[in-house]
């Protein structure tokens, strides 16, 4: 690239500051009011550009200070991870621990295990990624949580317990359905579409949610690649709300979808209605002069930074901060996670300025889009 251009190019990707990373709020306030901040992601993949790099840390290094500066930081875990198979990309997806372990030490400490591809390696694959987790764990002696899959189908699926910031966190993942058969009930499977199995799934949320100051629901379904919610699940996702959890956070879609601060006499509760990708291969193909493609809604995302005020009488959702994100073929080829002002040090082609120039106008415009978004059930 000329070096005119180039310089013009970094600046247009610095410009992008100011309108796409938050000024985070402090923890604590005047009053004994303290605040916790939380991040959402999408869902991180597993596909062949993905798991081949030598270096499975830099695909988040350009983001790694933002998963740092929160007290959690929620993904979807979209393979298993089985040490005693080689790693493989769709249909089949399986990965090392090592994966795994890149994902923790970038910040990311909650996963939701519940997926459509969580028994792509049978029962034994959903066993292994619970061991797995708990291997990497104490490797890095750090905390891990997962929710969503059980070693033990005689056993109840249980939300696991988070303690941060002062507050219980009661974390449960969900998905509406499998790729593969799975009738031993390793997965926690409830579809929104088949009434029964919702009430059932309905009825005992309030009871689980009581037990704790914040209650965080995953919830892995919807229709792929869609850019809005479907009706029956928006409808499902209040119900959600209405039953006691806290925030829905969805995914499965690959691509974002719209979110919603909503008013309860218990606190205010939010609805992610699809987090998107944080990581993929699926983007890897395309042309730099295709910004239009459809396809290109599969690389760009957010981070869901979330604001909760916790006070003596529970906890309420103040504010989201979404903060765009881009999947970018780093000089060797493979996917890093960036910032659109990250990118002004990827040494970008004049070609690919252009894109994620375009790429950021359609994201900024989507979310100008989305407001206002607090809703009042009264």
């Amino acid at each position: 690239m000329p070096g005119r251009a180039r310089i013009r190019a970094v600046r247009f990707l610095l410009l992008l500051l100011a309108c796409c990373l938050p000024a985070f709020p402090v923890q604590a306030e005047p009053g004994g009011c303290k605040r916790l901040l939380l991040t959402f992601l999408g869902d991180i993949m597993a596909h062949s550009v993905n798991f081949r790099a030598p270096d499975y840390a830099s695909a988040y290094r350009p983001v790694r200070w933002l998963l740092e500066r929160d007290a959690l930081t929620f993904a979807n875990l979209e393979s298993p991870v089985d040490p005693s198979r080689a790693c493989s990309g769709y249909p089949s997806f399986n990965v090392g621990p090592d994966y795994l372990r890149a994902a923790l030490e970038a910040g990311i400490e909650v996963f939701s295990l519940a997926n459509n591809h969580a028994c792509d390696q049978g029962p034994e694959g959903v066993i292994r990624t619970l061991e797995s987790a708990r291997a990497v764990s104490r490797a890095c002696f750090r905390r891990i949580y997962c929710s969503g899959t059980r070693a033990d189908p005689s056993q109840p699926f249980r939300p696991v317990e988070i303690a941060a910031g002062g507050a219980r966190i009661g974390f449960l993942a969900v998905t509406q359905e499998l790729n593969l058969p799975e009738p031993q009930g390793y997965v926690l499977r409830v579809d929104y579409q088949l009434e029964p199995e919702a009430e059932a799934f309905l009825e005992l949320l309030p009871s689980l949610a009581a037990q704790y100051d914040l209650f965080v629901l995953s919830y892995h379904g919807g229709r792929e690649y869609a850019r809005q919610p479907e009706a029956g699940r928006k409808r499902f996702f209040h119900r959600l709300l209405e039953a006691g959890v806290d925030i829905v956070y969805g995914h499965h879609p690959h691509v974002p979808q719209s979110y919603e601060l909503v008013d309860r006499a218990e606190g205010r509760g939010l609805i992610l209605y699809s987090a998107g990708n944080f990581i993929s291969g699926m983007t890897w193909g395309l042309d730099p002069e295709e910004p239009q493609a459809e396809r290109a809604w599969t690389g760009d995302s957010l981070l869901w930074v979330v604001s909760v005020s916790r006070t003596d009488g529970g906890c309420s959702v103040e504010r989201v901060w979404p903060v765009p994100i881009t999947n970018v073929r780093d000089p060797q080829g493979f996917i890093v996670v960036s910032t659109f002002p990250g990118l002004a040090v990827q040494g970008l082609s004049e070609p690919w300025v252009g894109f994620y120039r375009e790429r950021s106008r359609q994201l900024l415009e989507l979310l100008r889009s989305w407001e206002p978004l607090t809703v009042d059930p009264r």
